[in-house]
């Protein structure tokens, strides 16, 4: 039996329109996120299951833009053994490999230089992709609530046939 894809960005809280982060030329920021499981759970109407490494697709990430690290804390255990992998589209883990969401509340996890995206300096996207969580372990992830902060820099560039260089600076 293979991962169950759910598609989570249409739910208000993780809609960009909700989520404050930077948008324009040269804009870098922190998008933040409050994941509670009970509550996508129920608002997507699924069991997520860990054991069959579910993944929920979050957040439709802003493009272009280039993010360049992120972490997460846990507010609340699952009560089960649990763990979740942040990435994309091209690498599960590619933001953040197996942390643990039945542990220390408080606890917390950066992404590291050997997690995939960050052997490069980050990722940039130029088109669409999701930001994606792959949960592990647990068969039912309802409990656990975690918030995730993702440090990007979005970017457009002018277009030069209807704006002057010269008025850009």
């Amino acid at each position: 039996m293979g991962a169950n894809t759910r598609d989570a960005t249409a739910l208000s809280y993780f809609a960009g329109n909700k989520v404050m982060y930077p948008y324009g030329a040269g804009n870098v920021g922190i998008a933040l996120f409050h994941v509670d499981m009970a509550k996508v759970a129920a608002d997507l109407g699924v069991v997520i299951d860990g054991s069959n490494a579910d993944i929920v697709q979050m957040w439709d990430i802003p493009y272009p833009c280039h993010i360049l690290s992120c972490a997460v804390k846990l507010v609340k255990a699952e009560g089960a053994a649990a763990t979740i992998t942040l990435g994309d589209n091209d690498a599960a883990a590619g933001w953040l490999a197996s942390f643990d969401i039945n542990g220390t509340v408080g606890a917390t996890k950066c992404t590291l230089i050997t997690d995939a995206n960050m052997l490069t300096g980050g990722k940039t996207y130029n088109a669409a992709d999701t930001f994606d969580i792959t949960f592990g372990t647990a068969a039912d992830i309802d409990l656990a609530v975690f918030d995730i902060a993702v440090f990007l820099a979005t970017f457009k560039f002018p277009d030069w046939a209807t704006v002057s260089p010269d008025d850009w600076h």
